[in-house]
Order: structure tokens, then C-alpha cells, then sequence
């Protein structure tokens, strides 16, 4: 029992000692200083997600409309099979590329990563899954379409196929949809697909 005691009083003796000594300032770290390069790189890490159509989509630090265009917002995901087919849709086609950049203010919204996102329509900057909620996303991908002003035209969760993206790109960006309600909208897209087959 006596050298259980002993032993204990060797080990607490160590531990109080190692107490005793200073902490180098030099080997411990008080923090980071990023440069203005890496706090950039930490922002746009998104954009390696939809690089194969960044020619396309404009920067979504700051979502504002050129030219007053009305907005076209990709809500989409890492791992989203649907995303990649809608990726690859835009990518391959050029007459699709072509509206999109000269006719729509583009965006393509990665909720895999977190940015803040300065919005022309919005009161202050939004986080990317804040942003995400007043749209009410859920699944990905998850086309938005919007008037310069920010008012919803039209919100079509998946992945739309080829000849129904292309007539709902032709038909959205008509200024005189900004005077109807989304359901209209709605209405009035289902019978254009109705009526194409589509």
C-alpha cells in the first residue's frame, strides 16, 4: 500500500511541475490572419461546384440584375444528380447559353457552402440556406424566376428536360409578366406544355 502512495505522490508531483511551466507565445497560435487572397478563395469556394458553366452564371457575392433583366436563380447541391444533368444541359447547348447571358441575370446558388449574399431587392445580405428559405427550397435543383424588382414569376422544383426549359426561358422573360400573380403564371406555362407536349 505503501508503494501505491509513493507512486501516486511521483505522478502528482509531475503533474504540478508541467503546471508550473510558461506557454511559449511563439508555438502557440492566437489566431489567423488571412490574407485578402484566401478570405476570396473562402468566399468563391462555390464556384468550382458549376465551373463547367461559369461562362454563364454570374458571381453570387453580390445578386443584382443587369440591364434590368429578370433574375434566373439555380438552387442547387454537391452530390445532385439532377444538377449535373441541368449543368450539362446548359453546357452543351449554345442557343440556351445565349439567352440565359443576354436575356436573364443569371445565378447559380450552391447550398453546399455558405456565403453571404448581398441581394439588389433585399434589405440586407443573406446567408446561402437564409436565402434558400424565402423560396422555400427544398429539393435541388430548384429553378427560380424573378422580375428585376425581386417578385417571384415563376418556381419549378427538379430538373426540367430541354423543350420545356427552352419555352419556359422564352416565355418568362416577357416584361408584361410583371403585372401577373405567380399562380397565373403558372397557369398559363402548364398550357404551353400542354400544348407543345412537353
Amino acid at each position: 500500500m505503501k508503494k501505491i502512495i509513493q507512486i501516486w505522490c511521483i505522478v502528482l508531483a509531475f503533474f504540478l511541475v508541467g503546471c508550473e511551466e510558461k506557454i511559449d507565445s511563439n508555438i502557440v497560435s492566437s489566431g489567423t490572419k488571412n490574407t485578402q487572397e484566401q478570405l476570396d478563395a473562402m468566399q468563391n469556394v462555390d464556384k468550382n461546384s458549376y465551373k463547367e458553366v461559369a461562362d454563364v452564371f454570374l458571381e453570387t457575392q453580390t445578386i443584382s440584375t443587369k440591364d434590368n433583366k429578370p433574375y434566373f436563380l439555380v438552387f442547387a447541391a454537391n452530390g445532385c444528380i439532377y444538377c449535373d444533368k441541368l449543368k450539362e444541359l446548359i453546357r452543351s447547348n449554345n442557343e440556351i447559353k445565349k439567352i440565359l447571358q443576354d436575356r436573364f441575370s443569371p445565378y447559380y446558388i450552391n447550398l453546399s457552402y455558405s456565403k453571404t449574399h448581398a441581394i439588389d431587392f433585399l434589405e440586407k445580405p443573406q446567408e446561402t440556406a437564409q436565402f434558400a428559405q424565402i423560396y422555400n427550397i427544398k429539393p435541388t435543383p430548384t429553378l427560380v424566376f424573378l422580375t428585376p424588382k425581386g417578385k417571384i414569376l415563376f418556381i419549378y422544383p427538379g430538373y426540367m428536360p430541354k423543350a420545356r426549359f427552352m419555352a419556359t426561358l422564352e416565355f418568362l422573360q416577357n416584361p408584361s409578366l410583371e403585372s401577373k400573380e405567380q399562380k397565373e403564371i403558372s397557369q398559363e406555362l402548364q398550357a404551353i406544355f400542354e400544348s407543345k407536349n412537353i
